[in-house]
């Protein structure tokens, strides 16, 4: 894959300063992956060329997971990321202005594992009661990209396996539960009466090399998309939510080292 990800499929709608940010966000995925991962990627042809598409993924690696998505998404992808790991006042306000040159939606984690690591108003730069209107100014920015056409990649587990700040996944095989907000979102979108998301579930494996370098051989796996009415109940969004989560399941298998071809160009 040598076209960067703005030359593959750029809005005619991006900013200037959004597709500046999104240049240096690809010179810097493909320069780290270069060095560290070995990608196979499987199903790429069904990822949606034009459609609102909102691509719903494992979550393997705290890093490697967003910029491999970014680097194969086609075209400039959003990222739903987390900030209450921040620590310091500076590294909030960098990664507040790096989410608002790319357009990411950005949330603080307020389940109990979060609560109990961070213990906001202590180690994060965040406050707890700031949590609620960030979720709505996230939202309301997620909307507002696929109904633009856009792509946005969101992690429902949550954590990564591989985290240097503590996670709930005990090791590298463990799967957490998936947040169904990610289906309420498609929904969401669908309300304005044009919009029609298609959600697109991702597998990530990774395989840990012996050699220095690359590190880690990863498959990355796009399946069928699926869609949701707008005005779908509560439990065919959760029904949607459950399947996604069993194919993104079946498609992180780890492949036979047989059907693994050599390294693609990233």
């Amino acid at each position: 894959m040598s076209a960067s990800i703005i030359e593959r499929r750029a809005p005619r709608s991006a900013r200037p300063v959004e597709a500046i940010a999104y240049r240096a966000i690809d010179l810097y995925a493909r320069r780290t992956l270069a060095r560290a991962v070995e990608l196979r990627v499987e199903g790429a042809e069904r990822l949606p060329r034009a459609a609102a598409t909102l691509i719903v993924a494992r979550h393997y690696h705290h890093l490697y997971d967003g910029l491999i998505l970014l680097r194969e998404a086609r075209r400039p992808a959003h990222i739903f990321v987390a900030l209450d790991w921040t620590r310091t006042p500076l590294q909030r306000r960098g990664m507040e202005l790096a989410c608002r040159l790319a357009r990411w939606p950005a949330i603080l984690r307020t389940d109990e594992f979060a609560l109990r690591q961070r213990i906001y108003d202590g180690p994060s730069a965040y406050q707890l009661r700031e949590a609620p209107a960030m979720l709505r100014a996230a939202t309301r920015l997620a909307l507002e990209l696929l109904r633009a056409g856009e792509t946005l990649v969101i992690f429902p587990e949550a954590y990564p396996n591989i985290d240097p700040f503590p996670t709930p996944k005990a090791d590298g095989e463990t799967f957490l539960p998936f947040a169904p907000g990610f289906a309420r979102l498609a929904q969401l979108a669908g309300r304005d009466g044009v919009t029609q998301v298609q959600v697109v579930p991702a597998g990530l494996a990774y395989e840990r090399l012996a050699t220095a370098r690359p590190q880690w051989r990863v498959t990355l796996r796009f399946g069928e998309p699926l869609r949701i009415g707008p005005h779908a109940t509560h439990a065919e969004a959760a029904a949607l939510a459950a399947q996604v989560e069993q194919m993104v399941r079946a498609l992180s298998t780890t492949p036979r080292p047989a059907s693994f071809s050599r390294r693609q160009p990233i």
